[in-house]
């Protein structure tokens, strides 16, 4: 089996986590990917990090989003069978990802603040609109830039072979010139 890095997707999900330009859970695409490259040891170790991040970075009770991240790599891991690796494949097992995750987390602040709201508003902002967006994101910001490299080095390659071409085309010319 190749050993495939997953610190790349982390570093650009923590840079998103920390930047907050978009309201977004930002390390849904890095578990989603991380599902399809990695064990279920090392996703929940994984996932338990980046709860622990999310948790110094917000006011909830400290270990809720830890515990809730590896709840859910615990129920997600076994759908990433179901989903292919392709850019599509990675924004709807995002969406999933993100849809689970704010499950868990709406019944986990019930627990600790039972007077707070549940309205239509509320309903579609976080169980419609948040997992498209992630969706988005996720192909905008994981898929996107691999998409664009391979399109970049395909090209880059193309024109090199080109050139090499061409240089041995002028190499011929020259060494006819010199033996006239």
């Amino acid at each position: 089996m190749i050993k495939q890095k997953t610190w790349p997707y982390f570093l650009i999900a923590l840079f998103f986590t920390l930047t907050s330009i978009f309201p977004v859970l930002a390390f849904s695409p890095y578990l989603a990917i991380l599902y399809r490259r990695k064990g279920l040891i090392h996703a929940l170790w994984m996932s338990t990090l980046c709860g622990l991040i999310l948790d110094l970075l917000s006011t909830a009770p400290f270990g809720l989003y830890a515990m809730e991240m590896a709840l859910l790599s615990a129920c997600m891991f076994r759908f990433r069978i179901y989903f292919v690796d392709k850019p599509i494949g990675l924004s709807s097992y995002t969406a999933l990802i993100s849809l689970v995750f704010t499950i868990f987390s709406r019944f986990a602040l019930m627990i600790y603040d039972p007077i707070l709201p549940f309205t239509f508003q509320g309903f579609v902002t976080d169980f419609l609109l948040l997992p498209l967006g992630d969706a988005f994101y996720a192909f905008l910001f994981f898929s996107c830039p691999l998409l664009l490299y391979r399109w970049f080095k395909s090209k880059f390659q193309k024109l090199y072979f080109r050139f090499l071409f061409f240089k041995k085309e002028s190499n011929k010319k020259e060494e006819e010139l010199s033996k006239t």
